[in-house]
């Protein structure tokens, strides 16, 4: 095949016209399956164009009017590590501030408060999945010890980010405080104790459920416990066990402070065995530590005699 002949069957391939001009009968048929080839790349590319339409529609439905994408639903540990603040206030009224936290394998919570003490502190309790049940008789049991008694349900409050919340009482001697009670992930509860014997007016309801709405839960919610001091020269069976409160004895984890962006580990225990108050009880150490020019570094009475 010569140049000219070549060009010519190209140019008609290009312009979906029959070749022009004699040619051998092989470039013919080379012609029509380069024809038909481009003929079915035509066909396909509606094809390839609905698909990617397709994929780009499946995305889209998984975000919300307006283009916002869809919460993240956090994902409830099964227990607790006492190192790790598994629940923070992400915001608070003015005139509270965080006073201190902790955490079990059971429970975590933080105590938020005003700067007097003639206004109880708030308290923002959370439970890993399946560590609260709902009763027949609209109550709350949680496992783990909850510090203001089982919670009675009064009635539902607006949902916490989709799930569906209650305001509470816990009838606790020597009276009842209000609470607000709320699924943080599937099978997990949350609670704001409000530190008020009556139940809260409209205004107060909107700031417990903003604050509800802005607290973050999971293991990266907050940073980890650090310890300002470190031992040294324990024997090896030795573990870190309750931090033994008069006011909580069923505690068993680590309390902290906040000191500017950084939680210090003001309260724990270390054992070879559990916590025990009985005739057979294994001998622990308990650290309570303070900052410097802190009143109260040592808070509650001690449950036995202390040591400067």
């Amino acid at each position: 095949m010569d140049e000219s002949t070549l060009r010519n069957l190209l140019g008609s391939a290009l312009a979906d016209e029959p070749p022009i001009g004699p040619v051998a009968g092989s470039a013919l048929r080379a012609g029509v399956r380069l024809r038909r080839r481009r003929r079915a790349l035509l066909v396909t590319i509606p094809v390839l164009a609905a698909a990617v339409v397709t994929v780009v529609a499946v995305a889209v439905a998984g975000a919300r009017p307006g283009g916002r994408p869809a919460p993240a639903k956090p994902a409830a540990a099964q227990q607790f590590n006492p190192l790790i603040p598994y629940a923070v206030f992400g915001w608070l009224p003015a005139g509270r501030k965080l006073l201190e936290g902790g955490t079990t394998r059971g429970a975590t919570y933080q105590v938020a408060g005003p700067p007097s003490l003639s206004r109880r502190p708030w308290y923002l309790l959370a439970y890993p999945a399946g560590g609260c049940q709902l009763t027949k008789a609209r109550g709350l049991t949680c496992k783990a010890y909850y510090p203001f008694g089982p919670l009675a349900l009064t009635g539902r409050a607006p949902d916490i980010r989709g799930h569906r919340a209650f305001w509470a009482t816990a009838y606790a001697a020597p009276w009842p405080w209000r609470a607000l009670a709320w699924q943080y992930a599937p099978g997990s509860w949350a609670v704001l104790e409000l530190g008020k014997t009556t139940p809260p007016g409209r205004h107060g309801r909107q700031v417990a459920v903003k604050a509800a709405g802005h607290a973050r839960f999971g293991g990266h919610a907050a940073p980890p416990v650090a310890f300002p001091i470190q031992l040294t020269g324990l024997p090896a069976s030795w573990r870190l066990i309750s931090g033994v409160r008069a006011w909580m004895p069923e505690w068993n984890g680590v309390t902290y402070r906040p000191d500017g962006h950084v939680l210090y580990a003001s309260h724990w225990s270390v054992s070879t065995g559990a916590t025990s108050t009985g005739p057979h009880a294994r001998p622990f150490l308990t650290f309570t530590v303070g900052l410097a020019g802190q009143p109260g570094s040592c808070p509650g009475r001690c449950a036995g005699p202390s040591r400067s």
